[in-house]
């Protein structure tokens, strides 16, 4: 039922621009219809008053001709009357003769007729009767003589005059026939006219339709919603605009999801700096006092020295495991300023796999090619570091020999490093929480190295997500996107 609404604003200035639109060249049709019609009339009535004269003095001539040919044979019948005739076949030889025939009373006494082939070429005149000669002691005798005109010139004059009665037809119709014609343009302008309007609405019904459907999920943006999406389905300029609506929201979505984490990121690291001041500040002491508690007994009781000796060891590993993790807070909170610059991904991945001869048993690196980059090599260095002992120790916390492929190539614009392993991969529901700092499955683990390892990448302007799809290895795929090198 939206058709049946009144139009907007928008859309009454879709119908009027389509109004005058179909308007002015229907209007000057119109016209010059118009003017075409009573151009046509005039020179329709000079044509027809000329063939009128014309087909009318033909005509005439016509007549005039029949007349004087009638006039004619009754000249000739008289002539041939006159002259003293026996046999009707006497008069085989008289020009333009088809029958002639002697009679006495009503009783036919002699005839004689042209040969076929005349006969069907000619057309017959009036029969003329004249009185022959009376001869002594016969009855009174009569001479019939039939003359006849060529059949083709009275074809021709009866064309004629069929033309000329319908030329009489035709005035007759024209007055009649041409304003119909003209009124029948005129609804025709009418109907079209209709149409364009109802057209019209309804274009302008799916144009503001989607215009309204962008206005409303700015709005919704506007008040927060970044999951609003129009999704259209079209290929003209308006689709275009909401797939880039659409492109837009869910980089603003996107950015702010970054920015949030990055927010919580660093509340979590001045969390991280103090606990590691205030941690980090009693060790010293606690693990002096310990060491001289044991060196300053001098007595000579076996198992009490045995109990001292237990309790130093034990106090000494976990001073160790306190200071280990001081040392992982202190490197958290004080993450160094990303200086990137212009390199080979590529090169990168083959010097840290080299880098690292604890770990090249389980190491294979994949690439192809250079693949330029802007990165911090210090920094992603330590991305992959972080990334492949995860890897390491997620496979050998399921019993199994580590396996890691580090990958790097060039896709969408964008440089990418993988990390596939053979572990136990990570639980859908975890993939958004396990870059959140202290979020960790692993038994002695901290929960800060996937929390660095996203801080970096995001600091150089990409980011880092567990893959939807399954690593080829069986495990966990882990992606970094990366800027590429403008050069590339």
């Amino acid at each position: 039922m939206k058709l049946l609404r009144l139009p907007g604003r928008f859309e009454w200035k879709i119908l009027i621009a389509l109004f005058v639109v179909a308007s002015l060249p229907l209007g000057a049709a119109a016209y010059l219809m118009n003017v075409t019609i009573d151009r046509i009339e005039a020179i329709t009535e000079q044509h027809q008053e000329s063939i009128r004269q014309s087909l009318g003095g033909a005509v005439d001539v016509y007549k005039a001709y029949f007349e004087q040919m009638k006039d004619s044979f009754r000249e000739r019948a008289s002539e041939i009357g006159a002259s003293p005739i026996e046999h009707a076949s006497e008069l085989a030889d008289v020009p333009d003769l088809l029958r002639a025939r002697i009679l006495s009373g009503t009783r036919v006494v002699e005839e004689w007729s042209a040969p076929a082939s005349i006969l069907e070429q000619a057309r017959e005149a009036p029969p003329s009767l004249v009185a022959l000669p009376a001869r002594p002691g016969s009855e009174p005798r009569l001479l019939e003589l039939t003359f006849g005109i060529p059949k083709e010139i009275y074809a021709n004059f009866l064309a004629l005059r069929e033309a000329m009665e319908q030329e009489r037809e035709l005035d007759r119709l024209l007055p009649v026939v041409l304003p119909r014609i003209f009124n029948g343009l005129g609804v025709a302008v009418v109907a079209v006219l209709l149409v364009a309007a109802v057209l019209g609405l309804f274009v302008a019904r799916r144009a503001t339709g989607r215009v309204a459907t962008l206005s409303d999920a700015a709005r919704r943006v506007g008040e927060g919603d970044l999951t609003v999406r129009v999704a259209p389905r079209g290929s003209d300029e308006l689709d275009d605009l909401g797939r880039a609506f659409d492109r837009m929201v869910a980089e603003l979505s996107e950015a702010r999801s970054r920015l949030g984490y990055l927010q919580k990121l660093s509340a979590w690291q001045e969390v991280a700096r103090r606990l590691a001041h205030e941690i980090k500040n009693p060790l010293t002491p606690i693990q002096l006092a310990v060491q001289e508690l044991g060196s300053k007994y001098r007595g000579d009781d076996p198992q009490y020295r045995r109990l001292i000796d237990t309790a130093q060891e034990i106090l000494n590993e976990e001073v160790g495991v306190i200071r280990r993790l001081v040392d992982d807070f202190s490197a958290f909170a004080k993450l160094p300023k990303v200086e990137p610059v212009a390199v080979d991904l590529g090169q990168i991945v083959d010097d840290f796999a080299r880098a690292h001869p604890e770990w090249q048993a389980a190491l294979r690196v994949e690439h192809d090619g250079p693949v330029p980059s802007m990165c911090d090599k210090m920094l992603i260095r330590r991305v992959l570091a972080n990334l492949v002992e995860n890897a390491v120790h997620a496979a050998a916390e399921a019993s199994r020999q580590p396996q890691v492929n580090i990958g790097a190539r060039t896709r969408n614009g964008a440089a990418v490093l993988t990390v596939d392993d053979n572990g136990p991969g990570v639980p859908a529901d975890a993939r958004e929480r396990i870059f959140d700092p202290y979020m960790t499955t692993k038994e002695h683990g901290t929960g800060l190295g996937l929390a660095i390892v996203r801080k970096i990448v995001l600091d150089h302007g990409g980011d880092v997500q567990v893959a939807r799809e399954k690593s080829p290895l069986g495990g966990a795929r882990l992606e970094v996107t990366l800027p590429t090198a403008p050069s590339s």
